[in-house]
């Protein structure tokens, strides 16, 4: 896992680099009515370009108790513990004409218990998401644009599971197994928009509904992203290259946080470097709730990433 982290920012800070580097001085960052485009990275944009972006995202669970373990047909003591999460995630944008374009977006992360009630509790789970569609043009003007997109998400999830495993030896099953791997795969679309007031205040939203399955395997279901956020360009006001963003989001989306399809909300602040026409670099941290499967409990989440965008 070190290396992993140790590549990802050589990856980041040579392409910074490189972008730095290069003597061309066209504008590739998308803005609107002068107002630089910055946006959380879970939210789609509204903007037909070419772009890649990469980040790397660390969180925790407050602290839950079980109702009680069970084990076999008895319940044995509650037991306490904290969840944590690690994302890697990675997308790619083309665009192929002036109002379409695909893009392609993965997602590594991973959730385990800090301890050994919770490892037994929640085990471990390892999810990778493959997420390919198009974007398409619906609305341009001066101040506001507006994006349609259709998407499959196809997920594979590797789940170590100690507390169904003791359950199967107690009970005699012949092949029982600590893993086991579950996949899902759902599809829908979305609306995304931004409103520019002014060259230093904006207006970014993404709502999306999908239908199909979590990671429980159960009937599939319909399943929603709803995300909203103001930015700040504080170049045009304090001339200083930083964008702030504040906002939030609701989802029930198939995700590190809930595998069961059940609602995680936050509110987010993002501080970004927006002083490039290639790229923006920034710091996003996180707080808000995420339920813990089988539990009936939803905990507090904070977290934080580090995201970088790069526009070709």
């Amino acid at each position: 896992m070190k290396s992993t982290f140790t590549l990802l920012f050589v990856c980041v800070f040579t392409t910074i680099g490189y972008a730095q580097a290069q003597t061309e001085q066209t504008t590739k960052a998308p803005s609107l009515n002068s107002h630089k485009y910055v946006n959380f990275e879970s939210m789609k944009s509204p903007f037909i370009t070419t772009n890649f972006f990469l980040e790397l995202g660390m969180g925790e669970s407050g602290l839950f108790t079980t109702q009680g373990v069970p084990v076999g047909d008895t319940t044995r003591l509650n037991l306490s513990g904290e969840i944590l999460f690690v994302e890697l995630k990675g997308g790619y944008q083309q665009r192929v004409k002036d109002w379409i374009s695909f893009f392609v977006n993965i997602d590594y992360a991973a959730r385990l218990g800090n301890s050994v009630e919770s490892l037994y509790v929640s085990g471990v789970n390892t999810i990778l998401t493959v997420e390919p569609g198009i974007v398409f043009k619906a609305l341009k003007t001066e101040k506001t644009a507006l994006s349609g997109y259709v998407k499959l998400t196809n997920t594979q999830s590797s789940i170590v599971d100690i507390q169904e495993y003791l359950n199967d030896l107690i009970v005699g099953k012949k092949y029982a197994s600590i893993t086991k791997d579950v996949p899902a795969l759902n599809g829908g679309g979305g609306i995304v928009l931004l409103h520019a007031f002014s060259p230093s205040f904006g207006f970014n939203f993404d709502g999306q509904l999908v239908y199909g399955e979590t990671l429980k395997r159960d009937n599939p279901k319909f399943q929603y992203y709803i995300g909203s956020n103001i930015s700040f360009n504080l170049d045009h006001l304090l001339k200083i290259p930083v964008s702030l963003i504040v906002g939030g989001y609701a989802n029930t989306l198939t995700n590190a946080f809930s595998t069961q399809g059940s609602l995680t909300s936050t509110f987010s602040i993002k501080v970004a470097y927006t002083g490039s026409d290639n790229f923006t670099i920034g710091i996003e941290t996180y707080r808000g709730q995420t339920p813990i499967e089988d539990t009936n409990q939803r905990v507090q989440l904070n977290g934080f990433s580090f995201v970088s965008r790069f526009y070709f």
